[in-house]
Order: structure tokens, then C-alpha cells, then sequence
């Protein structure tokens, strides 16, 4: 869809809609396999962060989902941190860690976004 132009407020639903389902299809695939795929993460967030641009309501479990995601990942990212330190302190040579990609970099972009609105 072009950015040129104002989505028409059913386009709006539409895509509100669709990610509201993806976020209720992750949440499943969450429950099941206790992660959520990189795509479906960042198929969640564009939808959001479109929804947001164009001042649209969110789908409430599409942001829960999103913030559950981040959380579980900036953990599991500390203690990987937390972990090479420790390899390294005792001699261990480790390859460079790499950072949150594309689908993390998103998420904390549409949070700091919010942040930015609610004045926090």
C-alpha cells in the first residue's frame, strides 16, 4: 500500500483485523513451541507500526504478544551476554555476538514510539 496516500478506514480494519488474527495464531504457535518465528514477530510489528502511524487503534493481544516477545528476548539476550562474559573471563575465545535483528530492532522502535506519545 503506497504511504502517499491516507488508508481508507476500512483498509485500516482490515489490516487491524489481520493483525489481530496473526497475533492469535502466534500466540498459539507460542504456547505450543514457546517461541514465536523472527517473520511472524516482524509481520506483527509492521502491522502494528502501521496501525500506530495512521493513529488506528491497536489490537490489544498484538501489543501484549509483541512486549511478551521483547521481554523474552532481551532476556535470553542478557544472559547469552551474561554467559560469554564469563567464557571470556576464564580464557574462552568467542565469536562476535550478534546483536537483535531486523524483527527485535522493529519492536523496540514501535516501544520507544509509544514512550514517545505517553510522554514517559
Amino acid at each position: 500500500m503506497s504511504t502517499s496516500r491516507k488508508p481508507l478506514p476500512e483498509q485500516l480494519e482490515m489490516v487491524a483485523a489481520l493483525t489481530a488474527k496473526l497475533a492469535d495464531q502466534a500466540m498459539a504457535e507460542m504456547m505450543s513451541e514457546h517461541s514465536v518465528s523472527d517473520r511472524t514477530v516482524q509481520s506483527l510489528a509492521d502491522g502494528v507500526l502501521f496501525l500506530d502511524r495512521h493513529a488506528h487503534p491497536i489490537p490489544r493481544l498484538a501489543l501484549d504478544l509483541l512486549m511478551r516477545v521483547h521481554h523474552d528476548r532481551s532476556a535470553a539476550l542478557a544472559v547469552s551476554r551474561r554467559e560469554g562474559a564469563r567464557r571470556e573471563a576464564r580464557g574462552f575465545k568467542t565469536a562476535e555476538r550478534a546483536e537483535e535483528g531486523g524483527a527485535g530492532r522493529k519492536v523496540r522502535s514501535l516501544f520507544r514510539s509509544l514512550r514517545r506519545r505517553d510522554g514517559a
